[in-house]
């Protein structure tokens, strides 16, 4: 499971050092996800946006915790980024 923020998804240039560091951690992470699929190992990625107190910490582990045991894309997102 890979937990990222929004520029991991979104190239940000006020934070050009992580868009460019969770650009390659999310695409290897979905190679990972790709390739292990079929022999149901499961490979996630939670995408945190901020802004939204939905998705304040302690509202995260429900997320993650769905991201394990349910069949879902690769990546979630939850927030505004």
């Amino acid at each position: 499971m890979f937990v990222n923020g929004s520029s991991a998804a979104q190239p940000n240039t006020s934070v050009a050092g992580t868009s460019i560091a969770f650009a390659g951690e999310s695409a290897y992470g979905a190679m990972l996800h790709e390739a292990l699929e079929p022999r149901n190992i499961r490979v996630g990625q939670l995408i945190i946006g901020g802004g939204d107190p939905q998705y304040a910490p302690d509202a995260l582990p429900e997320q993650l915790w769905a991201i394990h045991t349910e069949q879902r894309p690769f990546r979630t997102t939850v927030g505004v980024g």
